[in-house]
């Protein structure tokens, strides 16, 4: 109940002007709609069990040659991650991460149950993580650099 009561504020009574009673119960009717529909998303995306996630390492055996890789060129790749949280809740050692093959990469607390938008940049080599504000723009939260192995960085 926490998190919707902060969302709640973050993103209806803060955010919002009513100019009357009836006007807030249709808007608020909207609101839950869309709360809802985000909670079932965050609760259907689990936290996965080690035992389940598949490394690149369980496919030492297998031939994974792209035949059709002369035919594949893409100098970025787009992707959404949920944040994760990390240690105790309301912890100093608190933080958010999002996991990209098998790299931990933090993020601020604050981001925790939220989606990012991430890029993968061959031809800068970087890594860029956004957040899509209430206009719909797209605010970076963070770029590092993040070279891949196996990727020919040639894109000429």
């Amino acid at each position: 109940m926490e998190g919707f009561n902060s969302v709640f504020s973050k993103k209806f009574w803060n955010k919002l002007q009513f100019s009357d009673e009836q006007e807030i119960d249709v808007k608020i009717k909207d609101f839950n709609v869309a709360y809802e529909t985000y909670s079932r998303l965050v609760s259907n995306n689990p936290e996965p069990k080690e035992k389940d996630i598949k490394y690149i390492d369980n496919f030492k055996n297998v031939n994974l040659e792209n035949k059709c890789v002369e035919q594949f060129k893409a100098d970025k790749i787009y992707f959404l991650r949920i944040v994760r949280r990390k240690n105790d809740k309301g912890s100093d050692k608190e933080y958010g991460f999002i996991d990209i093959l098998k790299h931990e990469i933090k993020l601020p607390k604050d981001m925790i149950n939220l989606f990012v938008f991430c890029i993968l940049d061959f031809k800068s080599k970087l890594l860029k993580m956004n957040i899509e504000l209430d206009d719909g723009s797209l605010k970076e939260v963070k770029s590092m650099e993040f070279i891949t192995k196996n990727v020919i960085y040639d894109l000429t």
